[in-house]
């Protein structure tokens, strides 16, 4: 996958004006290497970036004469509008490994939760690995059909792991468990402000209204 970016000046506020005009400011930088912020086309990153995530390599093609294999690492988004504002691409070596968070996806289905007896509790969403760059892994597959009982679990431990990639986290962390099913029971539910709402006649306690020498007093 290729991206195109051309080297440009710092902006600071002028970036808005940038992204107005359909392009996007990022930044290029990696070990051993001087940060070069760069331009790029908005709609044309954000096409790149459907297929690529966080765990593909891309090709950042600068001024048409450079290419640099680059990740995705940072995506900054304004809270009021859609889309990108800034980006931050990690230029690798491929010789050299790094440090990547990789998702995990839940596939299949547990008997109990089938059943309508469980829920899947899913603690962790992503598992940090270290690999040369061309061994990324896409993401980890977790298949709960195994997971035939309420209380079974799969941990870190049990992740299947291609050669040439080690896992960082702590082999025991949970990943996935089949728990109960929350029941929720409806006599439960009666709110507490309308069982504190004294029945009709009903004479309410001392101390919980002024008495109405006070209540003349207030509205003096």
């Amino acid at each position: 996958m290729q991206l195109k970016a051309s080297p440009r000046q710092p902006l600071g506020k002028r970036s808005r004006r940038l992204i107005r005009e359909g392009k996007l400011p990022a930044i290029l930088y990696g070990h051993n290497t001087v940060p070069v912020p760069v331009t790029l086309d908005r709609l044309e990153f954000q096409k790149v970036f459907v297929k690529s995530g966080r765990t593909h390599l891309v090709d950042l093609v600068l001024d048409g004469d450079r290419t640099e294999k680059v990740l995705v690492r940072e995506i900054q988004t304004h809270p009021r509008r859609q889309g990108p504002i800034h980006v931050d691409f990690y230029q690798v070596n491929l010789q050299e490994k790094i440090q990547v968070e990789i998702p995990i996806h839940i596939v299949g289905e547990s008997a109990p939760v089938k059943q309508g007896d469980g829920d899947v509790l899913q603690p962790m969403h992503s598992v940090r690995v270290e690999c040369l760059p061309t061994e990324i892994p896409e993401a980890f597959e977790v298949d709960i059909t195994p997971l035939e009982e309420i209380d079974a679990e799969f941990r870190v431990s049990d992740l299947k792991v291609g050669a040439g990639v080690t896992v960082l986290d702590d082999p025991e962390e949970l990943v996935v468990k089949i728990v109960h099913k929350r029941e929720l029971k409806i006599e439960e539910e009666i709110p507490a402000a309308e069982a504190a709402v004294p029945a009709e006649g009903e004479a309410v306690a001392e101390g919980e209204a002024p008495a109405e020498g006070e209540a003349a007093e207030t509205e003096e």
